[in-house]
């Protein structure tokens, strides 16, 4: 190669790793909640990035751990049910209500119910079983309550990672969205072990499921890097078409 090309290639690749460097010091932030109180974070995105990939590995090193030996969809899901409800404890009384990175809730080993149905999803997709999580009405739309729902066989199946609840239809499966919506003595005839939750009987958070969205992206699925960027790339696209419609 003549000296010439050599000065531009090593001149234009200095030029690359000078840009990469300044657009991994860009600062940005992260939201981290106390008590229902919220507060930025400022950090390079490169500090981000790196706790980023730190915690994808960290899913994925984990959920191998707990699934480890399980043949079926099923048997992973409902190894990762056991595994939650095992690690998972409600928020001691005198400690803050901490709202930031779900490994962050795994390694405190506490959490509010929400947050255990989002462990419970998050590890679910990190073994390839879709997952997520959504607020069920009472039938009388007076409060509400989180419950996981994840595919098996093609059928969203009803889980409460709190309670460490599934309920079986007829056929000795457990019970999907449908299922349930077509036959509530599903769960009428089932032993909940659940009496009341936010002052309404526990089995009425069942009466509603047919409201549930299936969402277009897991919550899950954005923290794996490239379905992250896919996501974040998507995000601009649809700002920038929003845009264009609105000149």
């Amino acid at each position: 190669m003549p000296k010439q090309n050599r000065v531009r290639h090593i001149f234009t690749a200095l030029l690359l790793a000078l840009a990469f460097i300044v657009m991994m010091n860009i600062g940005t932030s992260i939201n981290v909640g106390v008590d229902w109180h919220y507060r930025h974070i400022k950090m390079p995105l490169y500090i981000k990035w790196t706790q980023f990939l730190a915690r994808h590995y960290e899913y994925a090193r984990l959920v191998g751990e707990i699934t480890a030996g399980c043949r079926s969809d099923e048997d992973k899901a409902l190894a990762i049910l056991a595994w939650t409800r095992a690690n998972l404890k409600d928020v001691p009384q005198g400690m803050s209500i901490c709202d930031d990175h779900i490994l962050y809730i795994i390694i405190r080993g506490y959490g509010i119910p929400e947050q255990f149905q989002d462990v419970f999803t998050t590890l679910c997709v990190y073994s390839k079983v879709p997952a997520f999580y959504g607020k069920a009405y009472d039938k009388n739309h007076r409060t509400r309550y989180t419950l996981s729902f994840v595919k098996l066989d093609r059928k969203w199946r009803v889980f409460d990672a709190y309670y460490g609840k599934y309920f079986r239809n007829a056929k000795g499966e457990i019970a999907s969205i449908d299922d349930i919506v077509n036959d509530f003595s599903i769960i009428n005839n089932s032993d909940q072990g659940v009496a009341m939750v936010g002052g309404v009987p526990y089995k009425e958070y069942y009466s509603n499921l047919k409201a549930i969205t299936v969402p277009q992206t897991l919550r899950a699925e954005t923290q794996m890097p490239l379905q992250r960027i896919l996501y974040e790339a998507k995000k601009v696209m649809k700002i920038e078409k929003l845009s264009d419609d609105a000149k």
